[in-house]
């Protein structure tokens, strides 16, 4: 299998976390481009030529990041999938429902502070008023976030790590010390530290 990601994206660093928490990183190779400068590849395979994109060993192309992970998890196999516990708490995958939020809301956010001088100061106090009240609302329910480090954990690191990474002016996220004290245990793991962004 091939994965195509891009070191930045948030949505690909799920993708890079499930293929290594899963021990799949000998099956699936990692390719790494940039969707902007439109690499034909991506775009044969994934129409909207967005990250990741997996094709498979038949050549099928998978992509969105949760189909991606579940794919992959039904693919390895393994005692105790990824999306196991997720799928069998409505509170879970409520809580999964708002990292992808949070993600979609910070890489948003990202994408109106591209435009530079066009930046809107509507939708951006919108973003960072989300971004309060949703990691406030995760950091509520750590408490019920399954022991076994899993698809809602990974979204959250990669949640926490992308914010950091690109918005450093919100300064608000070192508030949340329960979340951020969770989040900095998580970074002796493999999956983390080997996919961290760049």
């Amino acid at each position: 299998m091939k994965l195509i990601y891009s070191d930045a994206s948030p949505y690909a660093r799920t993708a890079r976390m499930v293929v290594r928490e899963l021990g799949l990183g000998s099956k699936v190779q990692e390719v790494a481009y940039h969707p902007f400068d439109n690499p034909k590849e991506l775009i044969d395979a994934n129409p909207l030529c967005k990250v990741p994109c997996l094709i498979d060993d038949n050549g099928m192309a998978i992509f969105d990041s949760q189909i991606m992970g579940e794919y992959l998890d039904d693919y390895a196999t393994i005692d105790k999938p990824l999306f196991a516990d997720v799928n069998n708490s409505w509170q879970l995958k409520t809580l999964y429902s708002l990292t992808r939020g949070l993600l979609d809301t910070a890489v948003a956010l990202q994408q109106d502070k591209m435009r530079g001088e066009g930046q809107s100061e509507f939708w951006q106090e919108r973003f960072y008023s989300a971004l309060d009240r949703g990691l406030a609302y995760l950091q509520k329910h750590l408490a019920s976030f399954p022991k076994q480090f899993e698809i809602l954990s990974i979204n959250t690191v990669a949640l926490v790590s992308y914010l950091k990474f690109r918005h450093p002016e919100y300064t608000n996220l070192e508030g949340f010390t329960k979340l951020n004290m969770w989040f900095d245990e998580q970074q002796s793991r493999p999956s983390v530290s080997q996919t961290a962004p760049k």
